[in-house]
Parts: structure tokens; C-alpha cells; sequence
């Protein structure tokens, strides 16, 4: 007796958290222009629904002058599903749906270049440019991916603007031998293309898709591109092609087999249009490394430059020389020939 008691309980339990999660909209919230759907059912709109580029919403029920479906999620502001919810609102209805779920590490499974945090964001969805954590009672400034950009401290950051975001880099390899990816770039590519295809919508333009021919490390890059109507928010979509990655996602069929991305292989870089403002001894190895490879990079580049540069001025100026004293030879010649025929 105890036990069906005891089941009917959580059974019911069970309705009310559902009930909660798919409420529709209230019939007297609705204005006089648009007063409330007759004959508007939430199991006929609602069933099957689902959105598309969110899941961290639920599916709630619209009767003012329509029947349609709306989707919020646990902070309950509508989430428009035909396009890509941006970054910010997508980490924030995250960390919210983890915390819910008890995960007391919900940045364990993704890739991220410093701590994860739950971020504050614009009506529009964009980072504000100065975030902050509770617990530790500090702040710091990101930049449009919401990468921290300053030293957190407990401070007022002075973060004037956000930093723009002109460059994303995403690399990562196939768990694969060379072999059998080897004279197969076009199909790689092709099949690449179509996996981030939906996320790109109309602009193809801000991807590059590259495979180095001797590491076959994928690198995408995404720019933001010139002459467009409206901006373009890479770091929204970078961030969706990260999580598919994590996710494996990108799955290749070859020859019968699934091939999977490397997980520990994925490095995702970000291009500022204003330099950090960040102590090299306040930030995560992992970070550091990367600006230290990059700096590397450009100071080999500098140098190889430098290097060559010289070489070519060195080779002219001996060329010079070497013309120089050939014509002083031949006119010194000249005078032995005259020379000898006034003799």
C-alpha cells in the first residue's frame, strides 16, 4: 500500500514538472487585439516540436489572435528558433540548464581558452563588455566571443567597449591514418562544408575551409566580411561548430567506417582588432601557450623577413662591386691597348 502511494506520488510530481515546463501562454494576458485562439490545443502544437538550433528550450503555447508555439527557456525570454541563438544567451541558458541538472562542473565537456562562467548579456544577445562573478567578487572585459580580454579583479574594470572579434581559427585532426584520407581533400572538404552549412545560412564567404596536405589538420577559419548589410556574429557560429566537434558531430563515412575527430586536437584561436590588456602570470597555461606560439610565430616571420632582406641588399651591393671593378678593368685595358699602339 505504501509502495503505490508512494509511486502515485512522484507520478504526480512527475505532471506538475512537465505542466510547468510546456505552460502556455494565459488567455488574459492576452490584449484586446488579439484575444485568445479558440480551439488551440498544446498536444497539437506542441507534440512533435522542436528547436532547431536550441535545446535548451521548451515549447510553450501561444493563443493571443494565433496558435502557434513559442520557446523560452529557464530565465523565460523567447527564444527565436529559425535562426542561431547567439553565443551569450546560449553559454547563459547552459550554465542554467547544468546548475538545474546538478553538474557542478558544467565546463568539463568543452573546449574553452579560460574559465567557463555564466555571462551576462545585451537585450540583443551580445556580451556586455564588463563581466563578473559572484562567488569570487571579481571582473574583467571580453571581447564579442566573450573571451576575458583583461585581468580579473576585484576592481572596476574600466571596459569602455567591446572588443571586436575580426578572426576565428578552428583546427583539429581525424582519428584516422593517412592513408586512407589521401587523395580524398575534394570529398573532405565537400562533406566539411556540409556540416557547417546550416550554420553559415547565406554567407558562405566567412568560411575557409583548408587541409594540410602532409598533418591532414583541418583548419576553418571564419572572417567578418566586408560590404554585408548586416553584421555577421562569427563567434556565434564558431561557437556551434565547436560544440559539434565535442559533441562528434562530424562523424566522416569513408570506406565503410565512421571516422571521428580527435578530440584533444581541437584548438580554437581568437583575433582581436585591439591587442589583450592581460598579465601573462594572471592567465591559464593553456592560453598562455597560445599567445606564446602565436607571438613565436610572427617574431620567426619578422625575423625570416629581416634575414632575407639583408641577404638580397648584401648580393646587390656585391653585384655592384664586382661590376664596378670589371669596368675599371676594361678601361684600364684600353689605355695598355693605346698605349701600345702610339709606341
Amino acid at each position: 500500500m505504501e509502495y503505490k502511494l508512494l509511486n502515485r506520488f512522484f507520478f504526480l510530481i512527475l505532471i506538475l514538472r512537465c505542466t510547468a515546463m510546456v505552460s502556455t501562454v494565459p488567455d488574459d494576458e492576452c490584449p484586446d487585439a488579439l484575444p485568445a485562439h479558440e480551439n488551440c490545443e498544446y498536444d497539437e502544437v506542441c507534440e512533435d516540436a522542436s528547436c532547431k538550433y536550441n535545446e535548451y528550450v521548451t515549447c510553450h503555447l501561444n493563443r493571443c489572435g494565433t496558435c502557434e508555439a513559442v520557446y523560452s527557456g529557464y530565465d523565460n525570454m523567447t527564444v527565436n528558433c529559425n535562426q542561431l541563438t547567439p553565443k551569450c544567451r546560449l553559454m547563459h541558458l547552459e550554465m542554467l540548464h547544468k546548475s538545474r541538472n546538478g553538474r557542478s562542473h558544467p565546463g568539463r565537456d568543452r573546449l574553452e581558452v579560460d574559465n567557463v562562467y555564466d555571462p551576462e548579456c545585451e537585450e540583443n544577445g551580445a556580451f556586455k563588455a564588463k563581466q563578473c562573478d559572484e562567488d569570487s567578487n571579481q571582473c574583467w572585459c571580453v571581447d564579442s566571443a566573450g573571451v576575458r580580454v583583461t585581468d580579473k579583479t576585484s576592481d572596476d574594470p574600466k571596459c569602455e567597449k567591446l572588443v571586436s572579434v575580426h578572426l576565428i581559427q578552428i583546427d583539429f585532426i581525424f582519428k584516422a591514418e593517412f592513408a586512407l584520407l589521401k587523395g580524398r581533400e575534394e570529398e573532405l572538404h565537400r562533406i566539411l562544408f556540409s556540416k557547417v552549412s546550416p550554420y553559415i545560412m547565406k554567407i558562405p564567404q566567412i568560411l575557409q575551409i583548408n587541409i594540410h596536405e602532409m598533418t591532414y589538420e583541418i583548419t576553418m577559419k571564419l572572417f567578418c566580411p566586408n560590404g554585408t548589410k548586416e553584421p555577421v556574429d562569427i563567434a556565434t557560429v564558431a561557437y556551434y561548430i565547436e560544440r559539434d566537434l565535442k559533441q562528434n558531430k562530424f562523424t566522416l563515412p569513408l570506406d565503410g567506417r565512421n571516422i571521428e575527430v580527435d578530440r584533444d586536437s581541437i584548438r580554437v584561436l581568437f583575433f582581436d582588432n585591439e591587442p589583450p590588456r592581460i598579465n601573462m602570470k594572471t592567465i591559464s597555461p593553456g592560453f598562455a601557450a597560445i599567445i606564446i606560439i602565436i607571438a613565436l610565430a610572427i617574431l620567426t616571420g619578422i625575423a625570416v623577413f629581416v634575414v632575407v632582406q639583408r641577404r638580397a641588399q648584401q648580393e646587390r651591393v656585391q653585384f655592384e662591386v664586382i661590376e664596378g671593378q670589371e669596368l675599371e678593368d676594361y678601361n684600364l685595358a684600353q689605355r695598355e691597348s693605346l698605349r701600345y699602339y702610339y709606341y
